[in-house]
């Protein structure tokens, strides 16, 4: 084992080795048989719904309420006519009434049952959002002062 070579090739290998172990524990993460339309894994929160026992036509209600909301929103951002006070207040409705419309096909239950499922999956990435539904920079919140009695 002296040989330069032989200790390079041993390496690579216990690296090759190594990456193989890893890419085959990553892939166990997903459930099996769950794949997106593009051939990749599922994401972890498909799966908190299906451990629920929600039904995938639930799931694709849901998703249709939420793409029809993100259509008028998009559709009041390209409104020039509006103010926008007037485009946040509609907007807001819009979002109100599709969660509305979304809580009203899963059960109270069920849904914190997903919540729970999804927090466990949680890594504490999601970062506050920096833009509003239209792109625009948010005016960064003032900081809340106390004033002495």
């Amino acid at each position: 084992m002296n040989n330069p070579r032989t200790r390079f090739s041993l390496v690579l290998f216990g690296i090759a080795l190594a990456s193989a172990s890893v890419k085959g524990q990553q892939s166990k993460a997903a459930p099996s048989g769950s794949t997106a339309p593009s051939g990749t894994p599922a994401p972890r929160h498909i799966a908190c719904w299906k451990q629920v026992g929600i039904s995938p036509a639930v799931i694709q209600q849901r998703k249709a309420i939420m793409e029809a909301a993100k259509t008028k929103i998009q559709g009041i951002c390209g409104d020039d006519s509006l103010t926008g006070q007037q485009k946040k207040e509609q907007i807001h409705q819009i979002h109100q009434e599709a969660v509305q419309q979304a809580e009203g096909l899963i059960p109270a239950a069920q849904m914190e049952a997903v919540k729970k499922c999804q927090a466990s999956y949680s890594t504490g990435s999601h970062h506050a959002r920096a833009t509003s539904p239209c792109g625009e920079p948010l005016e960064p919140a003032e900081p809340t002062t106390t004033e002495p009695n």
